[in-house]
């Protein structure tokens, strides 16, 4: 399972700063806020090595990171061009607007449509599942997806999850305080019936007596 880091926006335009994670060991960089396809650039620049990137050879750490074993160094530059993953987070109408230009930036991976900071942007803070940001959210996958492109979404109930999925949204995020609430109430409510019930028998074996 890859290693992904959301880095900071502003962050893209500094190479080095993306460079530290992957000499860490991550294999791809999350840009959070697009709204360009320079953003993207910047990014894979920062991802890729040389020719298709610019990132930094000589002296670094990465090929002792599983990014590659045996061959030649330029057999791990390859691997790792490959492997290593260029993602981008669109969170506002500008981001979606430009989201033609976005998709023409070649070895960009996957992109998440944020619908929290979407629906700000719209004017619905925290509403998710208004019909205005439905509309954007499912407008802007079906263009990710007949670029060739995987799409994200968040899924905070099994229902958002396969709502997405149906749409085609293949790379799923969810919060985990959600799942862990979700887990703690189901295990109450198994518990209180439980318990329940057994309360109901002693009742009747009393009323029996």
């Amino acid at each position: 399972m890859p290693t992904l880091v959301r880095i900071g926006y502003g962050y893209q335009n500094i190479i080095g700063h993306s460079q530290k994670y992957l000499v860490a060991g991550a294999q791809g960089i999350i840009l959070p806020q697009c709204e360009s396809a320079q953003d993207v650039q910047k990014i894979v620049d920062a991802v890729k090595f040389p020719p298709v990137g610019k990132r930094g050879l000589a002296g670094e750490r990465w090929n002792a990171w599983c990014l590659g074993e045996g061959g030649t160094l330029a057999d791990r530059v390859n691997e790792s061009n490959q492997n290593s993953i260029v993602a981008v987070v669109i969170e506002s109408c500008n981001g979606i607007d430009a989201l033609d230009e976005i998709l023409k930036v070649k070895e960009l991976d996957f992109i998440f449509v944020a619908p929290t900071d979407l629906s700000a942007d719209l004017g619905v803070h925290g509403q998710i599942r208004h019909p205005s940001v439905i509309q954007k959210v499912e407008e802007a996958g079906e263009k990710i997806r007949q670029a060739g492109i995987s799409a994200g979404m968040l899924a905070l109930t099994p229902q958002d999850y396969s709502y997405w999925r149906d749409r085609g949204y293949n790379v799923m995020s969810t919060v985990a305080m959600n799942m862990f609430v979700d887990g703690a109430q189901a295990m109450m409510k198994s518990i209180v019936k439980y318990e329940l019930q057994g309360m109901k028998r002693l009742k009747q074996m009393a009323l029996k007596v």
